[in-house]
């Protein structure tokens, strides 16, 4: 500095009060220093706890964020895809054995009539037969009982039921990109994985997708991929359920010296201190301070009172969680840290870089007054 300053004498002493006001402004910067944050905050101000990432604070400050459903959910049983329902679609055919059938067939020809809808009394119209209660009986049941009121009209008769349609049993589903469709419980779709597996993409990554059910009142929420590997997130369907895929609402900020800043979303189910880092492409090497890696945070206070023995917090707590980066054995306890929803990874700027713009703000207008004293001759 010494020889620059010599190199533009003489030097004016309103260029030195210039300089005098450039070193003593404030630079641009994208937020506070290691010292600022560390330091006891001025009076009257909120106080910010600052405490060390180790391994027992990793362990400490771990939350389970799994989900499950109610027991209501857990304890619906397998829904009965034979069970008849007011507004189902019936197809009946009957065989008789006589030459001139109650149907007008001949001997051994099967009738087909026409298709009869369940009525919301759970009852439907047949020929020769009148009004007939379905709703309750299972498929089963119904033929037997169909073949019970036929048989003093017509000999040795035959008759088939077929559930076509089962209008009042049916989920509907919702993923990133809207409606997925209305399914049918069937043999296929009784259970949330079956369900899953033919309602076709989602839009939604499974790995950080959530699965919502809706029952009248009651809502649960599991992980996508809880449902194909837990047996009691399997649960099964009920006629009315609707189904909702969506992303994982959790996001974190990261501010300060790293690869970009941003809100990002989480890229998995759970995300350690060292994937959030590499997510944004890792520290500035040009401008970060490895030793001023924080987790900003409104920390629970029985998770507080775990991480520092000794506190009785009753209350949320700020605090800033610090790594050191530049320690041997920190990038194994930041790959234990949890970043949780809405946490802030503040990044500070290296003590150098703020010499450096210092000197780079004293330069320019000593180099322009320098050009200026060329120029004019003075």
């Amino acid at each position: 500095m010494q020889d620059l300053l010599m190199g533009l004498r003489p030097v004016t002493p309103g260029m030195l009060m210039l300089c005098a006001l450039l070193a003593g402004c404030a630079l641009p910067r994208s937020g506070p220093e290691f010292e600022e944050i560390t330091a006891q905050p001025p009076e009257g101000q909120p106080a910010l706890e600052i405490v060390e990432i180790t391994d027992q604070v990793a362990v400490a400050t771990k939350v389970d964020e799994s989900r499950e459903f109610a027991r209501t959910f857990l304890n619906q049983p397998v829904e009965n895809i034979e069970l008849i329902r007011p507004l189902d679609v019936l197809q009946i055919t009957i065989w008789e054995n006589g030459e001139n059938g109650l149907y007008g067939a001949g001997y051994g020809a099967p009738v087909p009539l026409q298709e009869m809808r369940v009525d919301l009394g759970g009852r439907f119209f047949m020929p020769q037969v009148g009004r007939v209660r379905a709703a309750g009986r299972t498929i089963e049941d119904l033929r037997q009982h169909l073949t019970d009121l036929l048989s003093p009209m017509t000999p040795e008769p035959q008759v088939e039921v077929r559930l076509v349609r089962a209008d009042n049993n049916t989920v509907r589903i919702f993923g990133g990109t809207g409606a997925l469709g209305e399914f049918p419980i069937d043999a296929r779709t009784r259970t949330l994985s079956g369900l899953l597996a033919n309602a076709g993409p989602s839009g939604v990554d499974p790995n950080v997708a959530t699965v919502t059910v809706r029952r009248g009142s009651q809502v649960g929420t599991v992980w996508m991929e809880d449902v194909y590997i837990d047996p009691t997130a399997d649960i099964s369907l009920k006629g009315g359920d609707i189904i909702v895929i969506d992303r994982d609402p959790r996001s974190f900020r990261a501010l300060g010296e790293l690869g970009g800043q941003a809100v990002v979303e989480f890229p998995e189910r759970d995300i350690s201190l060292v994937s959030a880092i590499a997510t944004m492409g890792g520290l500035n090497t040009a401008t970060a301070d490895p030793r001023g890696v924080f987790v900003l945070r409104n920390e629970d206070p029985r998770v507080f009172n775990r991480a520092v023995p000794g506190s009785a917090e009753t209350g949320p707590v700020r605090v800033a969680y610090v790594m050191d980066l530049t320690k041997p054995a920190a990038f194994f306890t930041a790959s234990n840290f949890s970043v949780r929803d809405d946490d802030i990874i503040y990044v500070t700027q290296a003590p150098y870089v703020r010499f450096i713009k210092v000197i780079g703000a004293l330069t320019a207008p000593l180099s322009t007054a320098a050009s200026v004293r060329n120029l004019t001759g003075q």
